[in-house]
């Protein structure tokens, strides 16, 4: 599919006993290390992610953070905490423990791209619900906030690749 003007693919499953599974995989014009500190920053997260309103940071080092994030997800405002684990440039590990609502788990992993100064970006989420929940609905909204931060995401690399060339 396009996101945008780029090529992105996009995987999704959902079952009651799995939970929901969301997945993007992409190549982003800037050098692995280039696209690593991009997407290692995440002061920029509330500009980048639809519902994003405040981005605070609770523990913050070369190899692990502790974020925290008020969100608008549908009509709720709701504050999340994520765990954070880095191996960089290589890959980023993400943990929500939702407690009442369950638990979203997800991988960044960065790759050498199909040509020099390219990076294959793949991104996977899985979310497992601790009680029912319309997880099609969950789907819909996971969809839209995914694809659209890939998409800005993409754009800021393409505005840093121009800055680059001139």
């Amino acid at each position: 599919m396009e996101v945008g003007r780029y090529p992105v693919r996009w995987r999704q499953r959902v079952s009651r006993q799995d939970g929901l599974f969301a997945g993007v995989r992409y190549e982003a014009p800037l050098s692995r290390q280039a696209v690593w500190d991009r997407a290692a920053d995440y002061h920029d997260i509330g500009r980048l992610t639809p519902g994003v309103r405040a981005v605070r940071f609770l523990e913050d080092t070369p190899t692990r953070q502790v974020i925290q994030l008020d969100v608008k997800v549908l009509w709720k405002h709701v504050t999340l905490t994520f765990e954070v684990e880095r191996d960089p440039p290589r890959e980023i590990r993400f943990r929500w423990p939702g407690g009442r609502w369950g638990e979203l788990t997800g991988v960044c992993v960065f790759q050498d791209g199909s040509v020099p100064g390219r990076t294959m970006v793949e991104l996977a989420t899985r979310f497992q619900p601790s009680r029912p929940l319309p997880l099609g609905l969950l789907l819909v909204v996971e969809r839209a906030a995914l694809l659209g931060a890939v998409k800005e995401f993409l754009e800021s690399c393409d505005r840093q690749r121009r800055v680059n060339d001139t």
